[in-house]
């Protein structure tokens, strides 16, 4: 994910009318645009605090959080985020808005603000920390899922050696780009195989090389998360020894 982070600042020197209740530290969600092309994808997020006893100055952050299908949230890079933003000295408030441009389809964006309130000395004398509603995003993706784990027949000229067959589906309605097939006997790696890509509902079946299980066989489809998904929970699958025919 590579969004690009344009931000702009305004520090007021005094409390405009009807804010004079307003919370010391806030953000939201001021603008949230979709569209088919990158450029027509942006959320706008704005932070605003008030100065408080013995305050000189005040600063925020804000980290963008991204969310891709049923995940949780994690913290992305973009140009321009994670950066101190400091008001003029002697302000009473201080809004900043900050605007992310070129999100992706099928995930959700959120901000994280960091506030923080600077004495004469320009140490920190308060911190809290919002975070700000989503932006959500739509659009499909690809489901990879491991269907099945068959094999466990000796192999031939590789004493010791056992062949599995793993069967990897994808059941998002859109392909997906390359990937890593892995597989695990009795909980110790065998092997990862790559996968240069896989269309909208169609099926591939691997075969590796390893020990003879005596417990469990695991399979993973994309397990260096390369694939953007709209379900990462069922990537896995863990059975017991296959039967031998």
């Amino acid at each position: 994910f590579a969004a690009l982070a344009v931000a702009s600042a305004s520090a007021e020197p005094g409390s405009p009318a009807g804010e004079a209740n307003a919370p010391v530290a806030s953000v939201r969600l001021a603008e949230c645009l979709r569209g088919r092309e990158p450029v027509d994808r942006r959320a706008v997020f704005r932070g605003a605090m008030q100065q408080v006893s013995g305050a000189r100055q005040m600063g925020m952050r804000f980290m963008l959080q991204e969310r891709v299908g049923d995940g949780g949230f994690r913290t992305v890079k973009a140009e321009g985020l994670g950066v101190w933003r400091k008001s003029r000295p002697g302000v009473r408030r201080f809004a900043y808005r900050q605007r992310v441009l070129a999100l992706a389809q099928g995930a959700s964006y959120r901000t994280v603000v960091s506030f923080r309130w600077y004495g004469a000395d320009g140490s920190a004398i308060r911190r809290a920390r919002r975070r700000s509603l989503p932006c959500r995003q739509p659009g499909r993706l690809p489901n990879l899922i491991i269907s099945q784990i068959a094999g466990g027949k000796p192999l031939l000229g590789a004493p010791g050696a056992v062949g599995y067959e793993v069967r990897v589906v994808n059941r998002g309605p859109v392909a997906a780009g390359r990937f890593g097939v892995s597989l695990a006997v009795d909980g110790a790696a065998v092997d990862t195989q790559t996968v240069a890509g896989l269309g909208a509902g169609k099926v591939r079946t691997l075969s590796f090389a390893g020990p003879a299980c005596q417990g469990t066989v695991t399979a993973r489809a994309d397990p260096d998360d390369a694939v953007r998904e709209a379900h990462d929970s069922d990537n896995g699958l863990t059975s017991p020894c296959p039967a031998l025919p």
